[in-house]
């Protein structure tokens, strides 16, 4: 494959890509960067044929071949060719300048490339290495493993010599915290292209729907939302989960609150949804409750926002100060009675207090979707590389 001379090509590698969902938000992160920057740049994506977890490949895709994915060209590796050697194979046939990495701990989609260039193959490439959370609130799972990796890397230097990104001044923090002498930009996420659509959901004083849309995994603290549930008593509460079983046992304690709810309270787990569904999913539910134990971005909380769902969600985010922007909540998770407290605050909320919600935050999405700014600095970045 050759470059465009005009173009800067920029090889992205991530576990999971379109139409993959179950990955989560650095799928969608890789993907609002290739479609806004597209124009700019030619980006090649190597990922994996299948989804997060899944025993089967995606259906309609070339496995092993090079597929056009909307602004990119994508090859979906089969797990029998994840191996340095087909990795190299596949680095060496394409012109690229720069490599971005999505993932601290990927063991197939950033440490075998970073083996292959600290073996010298990927001489005269510059790499970009964005953790994708994997410092923020999640380096508590396995945690002795982890720490123990990071200590060998630096002994051999395998994170040597690359950039890399932060989405948040806490990421740019915690990467500095465990690589001392590492050099960071920090720019955030970039958000899909919002369009303005006519939002109308039905809200009466005394009735709230609460939807939690994420992976059931223990960083995302559904157990934490369900205990708050379990101490409201007033009003009629309709609360629905949406989202991969990723981890059985932390579900089995989940059940075991949702078995104690009071009868105002109904509680129901709907599933794993594509990412396709989840504009319209948000938009039939009033609020957003996502007391998540951190975010370096949190695409879920922005794609709630654009659906016109408001946000209750923990103060270990990006998104900051929402009661006093008047579109939410950001709440300590050591403050319990605050969560509760807005919650009986919109369970009372009457349809003209609900809309004047919305709109501010219709307002407020089609800010911050003006990704101009940003775009420059990605660009600033990918130019002085």
């Amino acid at each position: 494959m050759s470059k465009k001379m005009s173009k800067k090509s920029i090889l992205v590698l991530n576990g999971q890509y379109l139409p993959g969902y179950k990955g989560g938000g650095p799928i969608q992160s890789c993907v609002n960067m290739i479609e806004n920057m597209a124009n700019e740049y030619q980006f090649y994506v190597l990922t994996g044929d299948r989804d997060f977890k899944s025993d089967e490949p995606y259906e309609n895709i070339k496995i092993n071949q090079w597929n056009r994915v909307g602004a990119a060209k994508v090859f979906y590796m089969s797990p029998d060719k994840q191996n340095i050697k087909d990795f190299k194979r596949i680095l060496e046939s394409i012109e690229f300048d720069i490599l971005y990495l999505n993932g601290f701990f990927s063991p197939i989609f950033t440490i075998k490339p970073l083996i292959l260039g600290k073996l010298g193959f990927l001489k005269g490439k510059k790499i970009i290495l964005t953790p994708r959370g994997d410092f923020t609130g999640g380096c508590e799972n396995k945690k002795l493993k982890k720490y123990t990796y990071i200590y060998l890397c630096k002994i051999i230097g395998l994170y040597n010599n690359l950039l890399w990104h932060a989405t948040s001044e806490l990421e740019e923090k915690d990467i500095k915290r465990k690589f001392k002498k590492a050099e960071v930009f920090t720019v955030s996420n970039l958000s899909a292209k919002y369009i303005v659509k006519e939002k109308l959901l039905e809200k009466k004083s005394g009735d709230l729907k609460l939807v939690f849309i994420s992976r059931i995994f223990p960083k995302k603290n559904l157990k934490f939302a369900l205990e708050i549930l379990k101490e409201i008593k007033q009003g009629e509460i309709l609360f629905d989960i949406y989202g991969p079983m990723e981890d059985e046992q932390y579900w089995e304690e989940c059940k075991n609150i949702i078995n104690k709810m009071p009868a105002n309270v109904k509680v129901e787990y709907k599933g794993e949804v594509e990412h396709s569904e989840i504009e319209n999913i948000f938009s039939q539910y009033h609020a957003f409750l996502f007391p998540t134990l951190g975010e370096n971005y949190g695409h879920v909380i922005v794609e709630s926002m654009m659906a016109g769902c408001l946000l209750l969600i923990s103060d270990t985010t990006p998104w900051r100060n929402l009661k006093e922007k008047n579109i939410g909540w950001d709440i300590s998770l050591s403050n319990s009675n605050g969560f509760k407290d807005s919650i009986k605050e919109m369970i009372n909320m009457n349809q003209h207090d609900f809309n004047i919600k919305r709109k501010r935050l219709e307002q407020y999405v089609c800010k911050i979707s003006n990704n101009s700014d940003d775009i420059k600095i990605y660009e600033n970045v990918f130019e002085n590389l």
